[in-house]
């Protein structure tokens, strides 16, 4: 049985899922009745993490799992059992050769609740109908019947587990897990800087640290900043107040070789009026005297041309040159949250459902490789100028997004540690954790409003360049891309507290590392999955990936892991009951061509047999 087209209650107003999924629904009256509720089950064959917990229970009533149909675009209707935890909902399939046959991944039934980005209800004769979309590009529609449903309130209680409106109430809050190495602390500013050179108890040092853990100096900053060391407080002030946000120049990281250094802000706020502030000109004028050659500061504006310029009627803008001395402004044209939100979408669009034949075309059309390349680009011009050395200060708008990409990528290019495992976690902690990416809007956590602008997959779009320099240098990282897939996974899953809130003072109020586990704690102790074999340490020169479009790749294993061609594609991303079942498949594989080889030899055996008879037959023939 499988669908038809013609079932409107799957037209809605999600752009991604309508134009991923042109669903080919099963009309209502052919989906088969889900199981009575006497196949009500007790037991399940998934294991619940440490605090998670079933949901389905009504007073005393409880039970693991119930029935349900599950519908998917152009596929047979699946029976299966329908569970629901505190984190997820899982369904698993009553035939367990259902996956296989039809090139479905285990994990495709495996939901975290925060991942959904919608979930609605419909009510049709007898049963419930669940439509669910995921962030990551899935889509399903669960039948249940009402019974069930009133008996375990199944809709209210999935709905304000992938929505819940108090942020105590997520998984993370309940999940613990003991592991040998704290993640919280696996970064730690002051040390970080040391390893850096930064030491402000020396007498000749330039730089000093700021205690901003009251936010006096910018809200959406860490505890501690970095900043000249001869600038008087006022003038550092006066310097904030002249930035978007509060959001000063400060210290990010330094060439130890070269003397050069590395800082972020936002963009001054110049106006229409063009605006200066001779505190932030001095300010500037003291990074460039950092630089060891030439006492030059190259400002790398991440915007194109004409939106920098047009932020100046939103009271933003640019600096002027000819105010700031021995500056160079360049302008690297990376684009901004909306058109990398749309871009996002043309892409995963174009890779699951267009014509496999037209599918490449799609991808070009959504401009999701340029906006890699030019990110790319960006990083190597700035890697560029800091080996001349010369000191880059980088900023955007707010300074929380193409920033974070940028000083990321650079740090990651320039240094060698951050190549590591533990320094490409320092770096995500220290340039878009404590810096302030807003992951609690970009990521759309317990968000339903699908037509929110602030929505943005901004960490993905790092992540995907981080994984093309990783194939372009497959001996320079320590981590494999497994890595990179799964904290895509966990950016948005709700099971670590490391990627909630939008800055340091949201997870300061919310405690997140005494109530939640942070993601590191999980990586380090899973090493063996996360750790590249074929790295060689000692490789500590600087590194400049190409980023040119023909050399880009796209990212199959995660914008395209739920399609039926990449079913065995990667073989890494295989969880036990992949292996499984594709164990058990082969073995059965293996028992059929077996059999098939015994009835061909059993037929040569009587074939033989009959000739033998025939020729005794003959040979008594010619004796007689």
């Amino acid at each position: 049985m499988r669908g038809n087209a013609n079932d409107s209650k799957f037209v809605d107003s999600d752009p991604l899922r309508v134009k991923i999924f042109q669903p080919d629904p099963v009309p209502n009256e052919l989906i088969p009745e889900p199981p009575c509720e006497v196949e009500v089950k007790f037991t399940r064959n998934f294991t619940l993490l440490e605090g998670e917990k079933i949901l389905l229970h009504k007073g005393s009533k409880r039970a693991d799992s119930i029935p349900c149909s599950v519908v998917l675009p152009n596929l047979p209707v699946l029976s299966g059992q329908f569970s629901l935890t505190n984190y997820r909902v899982v369904i698993e399939p009553n035939d367990s050769q259902w996956t296989y046959q039809n090139k479905v991944r285990p994990q495709f039934f495996d939901i975290p609740l925060l991942l959904m980005q919608r979930v609605e209800k419909t009510i049709d004769k007898n049963n419930i109908i669940l439509d669910i979309s995921t962030k990551d590009g899935r889509y399903l529609r669960a039948v249940i019947s009402n019974s069930l449903q009133s008996e375990f309130n199944v809709f209210p209680t999935l709905y304000s587990g992938a929505f819940p409106q108090n942020p105590t109430n997520r998984f993370a809050f309940s999940h613990t897990f003991c592991g040998q190495i704290d993640g919280w602390k696996i970064y730690n500013p002051q040390n970080d800087y040391a390893r850096l050179g930064v030491n402000p108890t020396k007498p000749d040092c330039r730089w000093r640290f700021l205690d901003n853990s009251t936010g006096e100096y910018c809200e959406t900053y860490p505890d501690i900043i970095v900043v000249p060391n001869d600038l008087p407080l006022m003038t550092i002030k006066t310097c904030a107040s002249f930035r978007s946000k509060n959001r000063l120049p400060v210290l990010v990281w330094c060439n130890t070789r070269r003397g050069a250094t590395l800082w972020r802000c936002s963009q001054p706020k110049t106006g229409i009026r063009t605006s200066r502030c001779v505190e932030d000109e001095e300010y500037l004028r003291r990074l460039a005297q950092s630089s060891q050659r030439d006492p030059v500061l190259h400002i790398f504006d991440a915007r194109p041309f004409v939106n920098a310029h047009a932020q100046r009627a939103l009271g933003g803008g640019v600096e002027n040159v000819n105010h700031y001395e021995n500056t160079e402004l360049h302008f690297l044209n990376i684009e901004n949250i909306h058109c990398i939100r749309e871009s996002w979408v043309g892409m995963m669009v174009g890779l699951n459902n267009t014509n496999p034949s037209k599918y490449l075309s799609a991808v070009e059309k959504s401009g999701w490789l340029e906006h890699v390349s030019l990110l790319l680009q960006g990083a190597c011009g700035i890697v560029e100028s800091l080996q001349n050395g010369v000191s880059c200060l980088i900023h955007c708008s707010d300074g929380w997004d193409r920033t974070s990409q940028l000083c990321s990528l650079v740090q990651i290019c320039m240094d060698s540690h951050y190549r590591s495992l533990r320094g490409f976690a320092q770096v995500i902690e220290k340039d878009w954790v404590s810096f302030g990416h807003q992951f609690e809007v970009r990521l759309a956590h317990a968000n339903p409003n699908l037509q929110d602008d602030k929505r943005s997959p901004i960490f993905l779009q790092f992540l995907d360049c981080v994984y093309q320099i990783t194939l372009q240098f497959p001996t320079h990282f320590e981590f494999n891309t497994l890595l990179l897939h799964d904290l895509a996974l966990y950016a948005y899953s709700g099971r670590f507290g490391t990627f909630m809130g939008n800055c340091a003072r949201d997870r300061i109020n919310l405690n997140l590392t005494a109530k939640t586990v942070s993601v590191w704690s999980y990586v380090f102790e899973n090493l063996d999955n996360y750790t590249n074999p074929y790295y060689q340490a000692g490789q500590d020169d600087p590194i400049e990936p190409i980023y040119s479009i023909r050399k880009l790749v796209i990212w199959h294993d995660l914008f395209s892991q739920w399609l039926g061609d990449f079913y065995y594609i990667v073989p890494q991303l295989l969880g036990p009951n992949d292996h499984k079942e594709a164990l058990m498949r082969s073995a059965g594989e293996g028992m059929q061509l077996y059999k098939a080889l015994i009835m061909q030899k059993d037929q040569e055996i009587k074939d033989c047999k009959r000739e033998i008879a025939e020729l005794k037959e003959k040979l008594a023939k010619l004796r007689g």
